[in-house]
């Protein structure tokens, strides 16, 4: 048990000690330091930071002009591929999403990569403005697909079935009403095929949270994306005895391991809260090495393959400080926040839902927690 779990360990190494200094002050790093391209495990903290932390963060980016989400050097923000599926609006009642629609057939050779959407296209809130991007990747390519959407009193029932090669199939039927979208998967895909929601498209944030199972307990984590580095791994609560839990070393009790995130941007302008947490994931095969993780990502424009082409310390060509951009030049890539979950073998429940920041700052996280913990 203590062999396993170790392998769960966090892998450090080093951060520029003046943004190591500042976060750590703030409460954002709960309690590891963090390197380029490294992971670790989020400890939800049983005592939640208060609202001041943001805004000494806050305070920190003020100095240093209010960078752009990947860095003072960052390429105008681009626009994503078309998709190759219609999509449907669907109310879901103080949000919207789009979601694939109609019958599809691909050509010869299956479907272009990065151009199927995901079971979610995009969302629109609060701010009354279309965000993100949620699209497949998978290395099967796709051959055929089809979705429809029925509405039955106050919710409407989404029924989504794609088809790829060698006979894989993921199947989604998505419940949309009553202010959230409870998704219920089945998938022949395995591991390394991903849904991807991608939070940059007309929104870029940099704030998050990651709630607990309960939903009664949060930590927020920064998201500059100045380099590739998984935030948050989330899997089914571990059920690690006392005797073994080593916080040091990742291994942490069921009510500190993360189930959930939210994103969020640091504009006060921006009032979207948008995340997803999971529900039921007991019969998904692979779920103990990833359910869903939170990225920071650095792509080229208009080229989402690119996100995997090179290493982090190759990527690494941002900085926040716009006195020393232009010493730099411009960056080739843009900071991307990512949601991605793997479309393994099995079935799988999780819910999404977008909420308005409330007045209170100190308030930030609840309006999305209470949500969450009234649909576990």
């Amino acid at each position: 048990m203590r062999s396993e779990s170790r392998q769960r360990s966090v892998r450090r190494g080093w951060v520029r000690p003046s943004l190591v200094a500042v976060m750590a002050c703030v409460g954002l790093l709960l309690p590891m330091m963090v390197g380029c391209g490294t992971s670790r495990t989020v400890h939800v903290s049983s005592h939640p930071p208060d609202h001041p932390a943001l805004q000494l963060l806050s305070e920190f980016e003020q100095d240093l002009g209010h960078p752009p989400v990947g860095g003072a050097n960052s390429p105008p923000p681009s626009e994503p591929l078309p998709f190759v599926i219609d999509l449907a609006e669907i109310d879901a009642g103080g949000f919207q999403i789009q979601v694939p629609t109609g019958r599809y057939q691909a050509p010869p050779g299956g479907a272009p990569n990065y151009r199927v959407p995901g079971p979610i296209a995009a969302f629109r809130g609060p701010d009354g403005v279309w965000r993100g991007r949620g699209y497949l990747e998978t290395y099967p390519r796709l051959q055929a697909f089809s979705g429809s959407h029925e509405r039955r009193g106050t919710e409407t029932i989404v029924t989504l079935d794609y088809r790829f090669e060698d006979d894989r199939r993921y199947q989604v039927e998505m419940v949309v009403g009553g202010g959230m979208v409870r998704m219920s998967e089945q998938a022949q895909l395995g591991p390394r095929n991903l849904f991807v929601m991608d939070f940059y498209y007309r929104w870029q944030p940099s704030v998050a949270f990651a709630i607990n199972r309960t939903a009664e307990h949060h930590a927020f984590l920064y998201l500059p994306c100045y380099y590739d580095k998984p935030e948050v791994t989330i899997r089914p609560p571990l059920l690690i005895p006392n005797d073994l839990v080593d916080e040091d070393e990742g291994i942490l009790p069921p009510d500190r391991q993360p189930s959930g995130v939210a994103i969020l941007s640091r504009d006060s302008e921006q009032r979207d809260i948008a995340g997803f947490w999971m529900r039921q994931v007991d019969q998904w095969e692979g779920r103990d090495s990833m359910g869903m993780q939170l990225w920071q990502r650095r792509q080229l424009p208009g080229e989402p393959a690119s996100r995997h082409f090179v290493g982090p310390e190759t990527k690494s060509d941002s900085t926040p400080n716009p006195r020393t951009a232009a010493m730099l030049g411009p960056s080739l890539y843009e900071g991307h926040v990512t949601a991605e979950f793997s479309l393994g073998t099995g079935t799988r429940q999780m819910a999404f839902t977008v909420v308005a920041k409330p007045e209170e700052h100190d308030q930030m996280p609840e309006p999305f927690k209470q949500r969450a913990a009234a649909h576990r």
